[in-house]
């Protein structure tokens, strides 16, 4: 049974890529212009450089992870950033894109991730998961106004 679900997932998780895919490539100029900006993000945050708080993130955040009990703000952000960048090192991810909608100064992604880390212990782990980012063009610039998801249950 365990085989079963594990190929279903498999399937499911190619069909999401799949469809990002043929998605992606006929994206306007600015739904591409917010999924490098999506892009960025991950890649600083891989980097730890947290500046990206500051340069990508809207004063107003309001975020919702998936492990947390209440939405956060940007002051939290930045405090269990720091927090987690001491931790753990993230060897590599993929961001697989599902929709992105923009209306106006207003953009909705949907995209599914995948991570492998390694922990203070050396101690490597993979996770998945997905979010779903408002974002809103500042000054010519999108910004993070909003977020909600994280990483998927773990089976047992």
């Amino acid at each position: 049974m365990k085989n079963r679900v594990s190929s279903f997932v498999f399937v499911a998780a190619a069909a999401v890529f799949l469809t990002g895919t043929v998605q992606a490539q006929s994206w306007t100029p600015e739904q591409q212009d917010v999924w490098k900006t999506e892009q960025k993000q991950w890649q600083m945050a891989r980097d730890k450089d947290i500046t990206w708080i500051e340069s990508m993130v809207h004063p107003n955040l309001s975020y919702w992870e998936t492990d947390s009990a209440v939405p956060q703000n940007r002051d939290s952000l930045t405090r269990w950033t720091r927090y987690q960048s001491a931790g753990s090192t993230t060897l590599e991810h993929e961001l697989l894109p599902i929709s992105i909608v923009v209306t106006g100064n207003v953009a909705v992604v949907n995209y599914y991730y995948n991570t492998a880390s390694e922990d203070y212990k050396k101690e490597r782990q993979r996770v998945s998961g997905h979010y779903m980012d408002v974002l809103i063009k500042d000054n010519g610039q999108w910004k993070f106004l909003a977020w909600a998801g994280g990483d998927d249950p773990k089976d047992d």
